[in-house]
């Protein structure tokens, strides 16, 4: 009686099963991989990689913003094709950390290509499965949507200018909604392209009760922290120009410039800012260049570049390089505005993006709407994944355009070891000193290494 039960189910499901589509066939697919590689407690590493990387459903884990934890939390990916020129990815995450805070988004990118995609065989070998399309790495259009909520429960203001002290520190939280989009539409194979992007913004500012440094209402007012007492909303768009450009084996460069507007519901907050980023990268081998992670990889905040995902190249391979990067910034503030305090750039440690910055300060140390940076680093592989890694720090903010130049610069060296994957260096344990406000010992995770450039900006 059971064995016809099951025949008759098998019978009925076979409609079914002839319709399975691409959703359908990828959670059957990834079912069976959590059953297989999860089923006993000798395939812990591999069910591990299965849970934090597969698809379309997996575990996601990374950093918040400084100070405020390691995320974790489910994650949604998916990839389809609409049409013969269009190549879609869909991604959806929420996580949450130890100290309350959580970031969830949901993030659409949208791929041009004139030419057919060229089909290959889905990775995990199966009858019913369906070919997908090679990672596109040349120059084509690209456009990103999203929707992101980020709340922050401890964040750190030691006050504005490059002369803020370490006595004056207080804390606060902050929950921000980015609803948006931008695009990229490269000139050619010139290696330019033409940015623009589209942001509306709504910030939240709350106090921060019950640790040792005061709340940020108990020592600042709206003179000293502009945008404190009041956050305006805020539509925020901007256009831009960027390059990126090999020179032979051995030189490459990614370079950006990009002028924002942040008009405010309340104009007294409305500001201008203008960015240069220079940033250029010396492999000591060619072979390097080869799998240099692409500028645009057509993934999501919540997958790796391909590259990234070829292990094997963290033990076959020497690798190592130079890094040299200069970055400029300056806001344009009407006379009788203020630029919210939230909105502008710091320096040391890290910054609420996660970019690393003068390391042996803390992080938020040095806050202003102008700011001036230089950076160079050498990386190099030792073992395996491990490498290790040096580098020099030297900036400074200050609070108008006139007061940027080359005196009072802080400095900070780094040196610690780096964790690899696809033969590039992904994981950094940093320990930083220089400065003179002591030592400071960092963990760090590339937003490359789960598509993290995709999430817009939190200034």
């Amino acid at each position: 009686m059971r064995r016809n039960f099951v025949r008759l189910l098998l019978i009925a499901c076979l409609p079914v099963m002839a319709q399975e589509g691409q959703p359908e066939s990828e959670l059957r697919l990834e079912a069976k991989d959590v059953g297989k590689d999860c089923s006993s407690f000798k395939s812990a590493a591999s069910c591990g990689q299965v849970l934090f990387t597969d698809h379309p459903l997996h575990i996601t884990v990374g950093g918040i913003a400084p100070g405020n934890g390691i995320g974790v939390g489910p994650a949604l990916v998916y990839d389809w094709e609409a049409g013969e020129n269009w190549r879609l990815n869909f991604n959806a995450d929420a996580v949450a950390s130890s100290n309350g805070s959580w970031r969830a988004g949901m993030y659409l990118k949208a791929l041009f290509t004139s030419s057919k995609p060229v089909k290959v065989i889905h990775k995990r070998p199966d009858p019913t499965d369906k070919p997908k399309t090679k990672p596109l790495f040349g120059p084509v259009p690209e456009l990103n949507f999203y929707v992101q909520s980020i709340s922050l429960n401890k964040l750190s203001y030691y006050g504005l200018g490059p002369f803020s002290s370490r006595q004056n520190l207080a804390l606060y939280g902050m929950q921000e909604t980015i609803v948006g989009g931008n695009g990229v539409y490269p000139i050619g194979k010139t290696g330019l392209a033409l940015f623009g992007e589209l942001n509306g913004r709504l910030v939240s500012l709350r106090g921060r009760q019950g640790d040792s440094s005061p709340s940020i209402e108990q020592l600042y007012t709206e003179s000293s922290a502009p945008g404190l007492l009041k956050q305006p909303g805020y539509l925020q768009t901007g256009e831009g120009l960027r390059l990126t450009r090999d020179f032979g084996d051995h030189f490459n460069l990614q370079w950006a410039g990009t002028f924002q507007q942040f008009v405010a519901t309340d104009s007294k907050y409305s500001f201008e800012r203008w960015t240069l980023d220079f940033s250029h990268t010396i492999p000591l081998y060619s072979k390097s260049t080869q799998r240099r992670a692409p500028a645009s990889a057509g993934v999501g905040p919540d997958q790796s570049p391909a590259p990234l995902e070829e292990s094997r190249h963290h033990t076959e391979n020497v690798e190592g390089g130079f890094g040299l990067r200069a970055l400029l910034s300056e806001s344009i503030i009407p006379s009788g505005h203020v630029e919210p305090f939230y909105f502008q750039p710091t320096i040391g440690g890290s910054d609420i993006n996660g970019n690393l910055e003068l390391g042996s300060y803390a992080d938020y140390r040095f806050r202003a709407p102008n700011l001036l940076l230089f950076e160079g680093s050498f990386e190099h592989s030792i073992w395996g994944p491990i490498g290790a890694t040096i580098r020099a720090d030297f900036g400074r903010v200050a609070l108008s355009r006139g007061d940027i130049g080359f005196d009072h610069f802080r400095h900070s060296y780094a040196a610690g070891l780096t964790i690899r994957a696809g033969g590039f260096p992904q994981v950094w344990l940093l320990f930083a000193w220089g400065g003179g406000e002591g030592t400071h010992t960092t963990g760090y995770i590339s937003p490359g290494l789960l598509g993290g450039s995709n999430r817009p900006s939190l200034y």
